[in-house]
């Protein structure tokens, strides 16, 4: 086995570190630091842009194969080939305009409109605030920040020496003290402040800094405050914040991510976190930064297949299909999928200048190369447990995802419990389509597909997964069940039972009192007709009846019946559903291959559900992922995550709030 940490094991990194801190002071004098004199972007002899990212040193870096190296920058350069930025025209700077803006000004200048973009980039923002506060440079909103911090150190040796000073002086005024709530002068006392209510812009907020701390613009602002603080020298305000950043980077190995998986915004904690893994000095932070992406990059890859996210997350807007939302950002690291995205998000941009990649396991992880089939079970935090004193003491969600040959499909046992609008998505199965790469299937009770759990009380979706089966029941009586699926994919009924033919996944419908109703022409038209439209899928429908009502689930795959001929055969053969007990709100399920799997309706909020035909002991269930033959795991407040694929093993351990890793492979 080789060793992929630069020939050095956990304990040499840790003590290479600590010589490296003693060597790296904090405090700077009061001009900026030296920048780079290398060229960060040059074209090769097959007209491929190559970006060089600042140098990070082995005792950091997860070093990947060659070839693996060739096909990053293969994706990067179809996206940069695919963005249609024009020179100059970028977008505004007022307030957070710079989300787009100043992403697409680096992708502008990657693509060799350097005048243009270093144009755009040099010029005062236009907030009246930041003008009379920091000279000029906006150091609000957390999307602007995060783009300000690659602009000063990444571009920094492109843009104009007083420019670059001024970027300097304005941050040492930012970070003097903590920007957070900082009294502001500019804005008046909320007594005779001209908006009256609540908000998150600078009018509502007394502070120099975005106040909003959802997990991604959290660590844009921590991220951000740290290293302008750690640049100017202010050292109280870095130590300050390198403990936040400590805090934070702990809760993620001892309970998870309040954002957990979120198919929209996973991708940006990971574009914060790649600024603090390439531009800071202190070794110690440096090791945080690449502890936060090599979790992220985990939690990523269990989800992602062949370009696209499955299984269920927080904060689902709808992401589905190849490149849509996250899966476009990391399918530059994972690929697994050939086709580039048409209109690929700006964000890739931080990805392409930046010198972190995940571990050799967690790539092969994303690449589903472990044995299948194989059941993983995970737990979640809720929204803001990083909120609470030392944590919460127990798991909000409890997931269970398998892996199949050709599908993935991932459950949660019930609906929501945070606060409204988190988009809690309970249920998403993806299946291999050569064509389009995945064909995606999302059961709901609601028209807003993307909360696919109505309600978690009351009668709520109770659903149970073993394997490859699952079973769903609702109480409320004329209970809609809707189902998101692909116009062309076969439906046919049997006796009691409907088949769905995709490619090479085929699936079962068992109806517990309920009828399939087919097509819904105006559920479709909500769903797959909005704003993002979905022209290949529709939506599908069945009703219940006046008792608890639903379905049970079963997967077929050639692997495991030849063909689709033999997979109703074997469905039919026999009846698969217990219903005696249905008036009481239990029922239980036996799938073609035996798995056994069952579910009880409650009146509040407590879990009944049957595995193997035992009652399931949710103390089993606590760890971040877990389960017998499971390519990754990490315990609940245990600090190790370790991950075994396509021949690799990584373990990452965060222990006393330092970090350390190892990488073997082949």
């Amino acid at each position: 086995m080789a060793n992929f940490n630069g020939g050095m094991n956990p304990t040499a990194l840790l003590l290479t570190c600590a010589w490296l801190s003693a060597a790296v002071p904090l405090c700077r004098a009061a001009t900026p630091s030296p920048p780079a004199t290398d060229e960060r972007v040059t074209t090769d002899a097959q007209g491929r842009i190559r970006i060089h990212a600042l140098p990070v040193a082995p005792p950091f870096r997860n070093v990947w194969p060659a070839a693996w190296e060739k096909g990053f920058a293969d994706r990067v350069n179809a996206s940069l080939q695919a963005s249609d930025i024009q020179p100059g025209k970028y977008g505004g700077t007022y307030f957070e305009n710079e989300k787009a803006s100043y992403p697409q000004a680096f992708i502008g200048f990657l693509k060799g409109q350097r005048k243009e973009a270093l144009r755009y980039l040099q010029q005062d923002d236009d907030a009246a605030w930041s003008k009379q506060l920091t000279m000029g440079v906006d150091w609000y909103p957390s999307f602007t920040i995060r783009g300000q911090v690659r602009k000063y150190f990444f571009f920094g040796q492109y843009l104009e020496p007083a420019y670059r000073q001024r970027m300097f002086d304005s941050a040492k005024l930012w970070t003097e003290i903590d920007p957070l709530r900082r009294p502001n002068p500019f804005w008046k006392p909320p007594a005779q402040r001209s908006k009256p209510g609540e908000g998150w812009t600078p009018e509502y907020h007394n502070s120099w800094v975005d106040v909003r701390s959802t997990d991604n613009l959290r660590a844009m602002r921590e991220v951000a405050v740290y290293l302008m603080a750690e640049e100017t020298g202010n050292r109280m305000t870095a130590e300050l914040y390198k403990e936040r950043l400590r805090a934070y980077v702990t809760a993620l190995y001892q309970t998870g991510m309040g954002e957990w998986d979120s198919a929209n915004y996973l991708s940006h904690g990971l574009t914060a976190y790649l600024q603090l893994y390439d531009f800071a000095q202190d070794p110690e932070v440096k090791l945080l930064a690449k502890a936060h992406l090599d979790w992220t990059c985990t939690a990523a890859a269990v989800k992602y297949y062949r370009g696209a996210w499955a299984g269920p997350n927080l904060r689902d807007y709808g992401n589905i299909g190849p490149h849509d939302g996250a899966s476009g950002e990391f399918w530059h690291y994972f690929g697994d999928w050939p086709q580039p995205a048409a209109k690929p998000y700006r964000d890739f941009v931080h990805l392409a200048t930046s010198a972190y990649r995940p571990p050799a396991a967690v790539v092969a992880l994303a690449r589903k190369e472990f044995p299948r089939p194989v059941e993983v079970l995970a737990s979640k935090p809720s929204y803001d447990g990083w909120t609470k004193p030392g944590g919460e003491t127990v798991p909000t969600y409890h997931e269970t995802t398998w892996f199949g040959h050709h599908t993935q499909v991932g459950t949660l046992p019930q609906g929501h419990l945070d606060p409204p609008g988190m988009n809690l998505n309970g249920f998403r199965l993806l299946a291999e389509n050569p064509r389009r790469g995945v064909d995606t299937l999302i059961p709901f009770t609601s028209l807003e597909f993307n909360h696919s759990h109505a309600s978690a009380t009351n009668g709520g979706d109770r659903l149970a997964q073993r394997n490859g089966a699952v079973i769903w029941l609702n109480a409320r009586p004329r209970t809609s069940f809707y189902f998101f699926l692909p116009k062309n994919a076969p439906i046919t009924d049997a006796p009691g039972v409907t088949f769905i033919q995709l490619p090479q996944t085929w699936l079962a419908l068992h109806w517990i009192d309920a009828r399939p109703r087919g097509h819904d022409a105006a559920a479709t038209a909500k769903v797959c007709g909005g704003k993002k439209p979905f022209p290949e899928d529709q939506v599908w429908r069945a009703e219940a009846g006046d008792g608890p009502g639903g379905f049970a689930m079963e997967v077929g795959e050639p692997e495991t019946y030849g063909d689709f001929a033999a997979f109703r055969k074997a469905v039919l053969a026999k009846p698969r559903l217990d219903l005696s007990r249905l008036a009481q709100g239990e029922a239980h399920f036996q799938a073609t291959d035996g798995t056994r799997v069952g579910v009880k309706l409650t009146t509040d909020a407590s879990l009944v559900v049957f595995r193997d035909g035992q009652i399931h002991d949710w103390q089993t269930h606590a760890d971040l992922w877990a389960g017998s033959g499971s390519p990754v795991s990490l315990g609940w407040k245990q600090g190790i995550l370790r991950v075994q694929a396509g021949g690799y093993t990584f373990e990452g351990k965060l222990s006393g709030g330092r970090y350390s890793f190892s990488n073997l492979g082949p």
